[in-house]
């Protein structure tokens, strides 16, 4: 009777299945985590500018090198179009579905349509590994103001979807 109600012996207990339920919880992190993403982020450069240079991102998944290298240009023949090159390699043996571009300001809210790239197929590869699109942004297309808001810090998003997975490169860009 005396070790029931020793506190001792309940602190003790009542630490057990303290310890018990956080193993459960880790546990359970550790598997959603391996299980429930399947968007593989590349990460983000912030000292690359995809409008001054070619900017990549890559890793090494399952013992294949990938990587996404993506620039943007000033169109030649129309000033309010971007030119974009998007380069990805060590996706062959998962096959590459869609590479897409998404733009976003960094210092307004505001939705930007996705734009579908298209492979070079020009090279006779199964699986391409250039794709490329032209393309307006909506700050370009602002008749009303003077100067477009291009000077504006901007970010790419280039989203790779696989077969497998889906992969996500940011890229900073500033004309």
């Amino acid at each position: 009777m005396k070790l029931q109600n020793n506190k001792y012996v309940q602190l003790f207990f009542m630490s057990c299945v303290i310890i018990l339920a956080m193993t459960f919880v880790l546990d359970f992190a550790d598997f959603l985590d391996d299980h429930s993403e399947n968007v593989v982020k590349l990460g983000i450069n912030p000292q690359c500018n995809a409008a001054r240079a070619i900017c990549s991102a890559s890793i090494m998944n399952e013992g294949n090198f990938q990587r996404i290298s993506f620039t943007i240009k000033k169109s030649v023949s129309n000033i309010k179009e971007l030119d974009m090159m998007s380069t990805v390699s060590g996706f062959d043996l998962e096959g590459i579905e869609s590479v897409a571009v998404l733009f976003e300001t960094l210092d307004k809210e505001g939705d930007s349509p996705v734009i579908l790239l298209t492979p070079d197929k020009t090279s006779h590869q199964i699986v391409p590994e250039k794709w490329h699109a032209v393309a307006q942004l909506a700050a370009i297309e602002d008749k009303n103001a003077r100067k477009t808001d291009m000077s504006s810090d901007w970010r790419v998003i280039v989203r790779l979807q696989s077969s497998k997975k889906e992969y996500r490169a940011e890229f900073p860009f500033q004309f």
